[in-house]
């Protein structure tokens, strides 16, 4: 996903808008998450790694972007790789913490056991990731470090959509 917004690419402006835009909205509905779980009895995390993964790996994308070819020679295209792996770790924790800052919460256990999957998911595709990452030389595709890149943005949105969508549905009459 990082080849979309590369630097000097037709596609650089718009993927950079899109994911700050993207990343801007994820932000907002994890503060709005930890706003929902706070609790007097024990601090809540799910929604401040909503936010990290939102500001991290889609703004931090759109603002820092990876040198053309992938190379990461240039401080903003480091900044770019240390951002989003970051995001990705704080999205791996998204859905293993909600677990736990719902523990009691009335109506959650479909939630509760998509986050479970969700999780479980996760941990090999992180894996994958990191494998891609650590064998992946710039400007040659010798591991499809892309294919781990949106499995996991796809799994990590489509739980946050699920979880969006659950709890729209709660404040709903």
């Amino acid at each position: 996903m990082s080849e979309l917004g590369e630097a000097g690419s037709v596609t650089a402006q718009p993927a950079a808008l899109v994911f700050i835009v993207i990343g801007i909205m994820i932000t907002l509905f994890g503060y709005d998450l930890q706003r929902m779980l706070m609790r007097d009895d024990k601090m809540v995390w799910s929604g401040i790694l909503v936010m990290l993964y939102g500001l991290l790996d889609f703004v931090g994308s759109g603002v820092f972007p990876v040198d053309a070819g992938g190379s990461t020679a240039s401080l903003v295209s480091t900044i770019h790789v240390y951002a989003t792996l970051l995001g990705e770790f704080a999205a791996v924790g998204m859905p293993i913490w909600f677990l736990r800052d719902t523990e009691g919460v009335e109506n959650c256990e479909p939630l509760r056991c998509f986050s479970k999957i969700a999780f479980g998911v996760s941990l090999p595709l992180i894996g994958f990731l990191g494998f891609c990452i650590l064998g992946h030389t710039p400007v040659q595709m010798d591991t499809p470090i892309g294919l781990a890149q949106r499995l996991l943005v796809g799994l990590f949105l489509s739980w946050i959509m699920a979880t969006a969508y659950s709890l729209m549905q709660k404040k709903t009459p």
